[in-house]
């Protein structure tokens, strides 16, 4: 008996990629054998991605599915961290975005300076809740507020 081993034939997955408020389609391809996870990581464009969501053909959201049976799945980056930033003087607030490595930790109090000016953190929102005191990382970051040092 002679046996052939033959690579499984590879699928393309259409997914969304998410960067902070930017998104974009693409394919990546895998073997149409493989079994996808919510929470699995892969490289794509040089930059690191994580799966938050694969979908079936109608739509049905699943934990994990078979390569060639996904219709659809969502990604985003992991490997930079977009904190979205609220600065205050006075009366008036300005939005700002900060790009960052997600192991970067920022504390409450500290001093930073963004365009030149100098801000102190005065409060860091996770989405599980603000805290004024302590210290973060930027992947559990979603808002950091700014005040004046003064």
């Amino acid at each position: 008996h002679l046996i052939e081993l033959r690579p499984p034939k590879p699928v393309f997955v259409n997914t969304t990629f998410s960067e902070g408020k930017k998104s974009y389609s693409g394919m990546i391809e895998v073997d149409n054998d493989e079994i996808i996870s919510i929470g699995d990581i892969f490289q794509h464009n040089e930059s690191d991605w994580t799966v938050t969501r694969i979908d079936n053909k109608i739509s049905k959201p699943f934990e994990k599915l078979i390569a060639s049976e996904i219709y659809a799945m969502w990604a985003i980056r992991i490997d930079k961290k977009i904190i979205k930033i609220t600065m205050t003087d006075g009366e008036n607030s300005t939005p700002y975005s900060l790009e960052c490595s997600p192991d970067k930790i920022f504390s409450c109090g500290t001093i930073i300076e963004i365009e030149g000016h100098k801000w102190r953190i005065r409060a860091i929102h996770t989405g599980k809740g603000r805290t004024l005191r302590g210290k973060r990382e930027a992947a559990e970051i979603k808002r950091m507020y700014l005040h004046p040092p003064y």
